[in-house]
């Protein structure tokens, strides 16, 4: 008996693969295709039924996939959720921010640093936005640890800097003038909270920062 007329039997499952333009074939279209394979297959020379059983087993592994997307997706919303609600809580809490940017405001504020090993001489320098040293801090502290300074916001001259953004650069020696590792440390209280974006910014007296910079938080640190 010859092949009914207008049945294509080579048809074939083609691979799913995303497109040139970015599109992927979700579960929907693949389900179609598999339909559309069992209506066109030849009756004289059905689908081999290892290969039918492995294109429904894909079927189910993308299935599974965009679930477990699509829960991916729900926990992330939830963690955002999460952290927004815990910046909230940080209202006029005290804040240690692991940052090399602050905002002068015109009062006195605690600039910090943590030291990973002795140091033999430690210096904080306070920088404009162009590089430019402004105000430079002896720290007496030099064993390992984390230490803050009680800054008023003088310049080397002797002169109180105006208000605006600076950046703080801790330069840290040891007794054989070797750079030793150091991190930048600001202290503020928390103000307000912008949640406008896609993560919460803590407003602080010191700065604006980011969660994930904060590592202490305490009513009087």
């Amino acid at each position: 008996m010859s092949a009914i007329s207008g049945i294509d039997t080579g048809y074939t499952l083609p691979t799913i693969t995303p497109s040139s333009s970015g599109v992927s074939m979700g579960k929907e279209d693949f389900l179609l295709l598999l339909v559309a394979q069992l209506q066109n297959q030849d009756p004289m020379n059905p689908a081999d039924a290892t290969e039918f059983t492995s294109q429904l087993a894909e079927f189910s592994s993308l299935e599974q996939l965009e679930n477990a997307n699509k829960s991916l997706e729900g926990l992330a919303a939830m963690s955002s959720e999460m952290e927004r609600m815990s910046a909230l809580g940080l209202i006029g809490q005290d804040v240690v921010a692991q940052t090399d940017q602050f905002h002068f405001s015109g009062d006195p504020l605690q600039l910090g640093y943590r030291l990973e090993t002795p140091a033999d001489d430690v210096k904080l320098y306070v920088l404009s936005q162009t590089g430019s040293t402004l105000a430079t801090v002896s720290a007496q502290e030099t064993d390992p640890g984390q230490y803050f300074i009680n800054w008023d916001g003088l310049s080397d001259l002797g002169m109180p800097l105006e208000p605006g953004d600076y950046s703080l650069v801790i330069r840290a020696v040891d007794e054989d003038d070797r750079l030793i590792q150091t991190e930048s440390l600001i202290k503020g209280r928390v103000e307000a909270v912008d949640m406008s974006g896609i993560a919460a910014q803590l407003e602080t007296n010191s700065g604006i920062f980011s969660m994930n910079k904060i590592e202490k938080v305490g009513a009087a640190l």
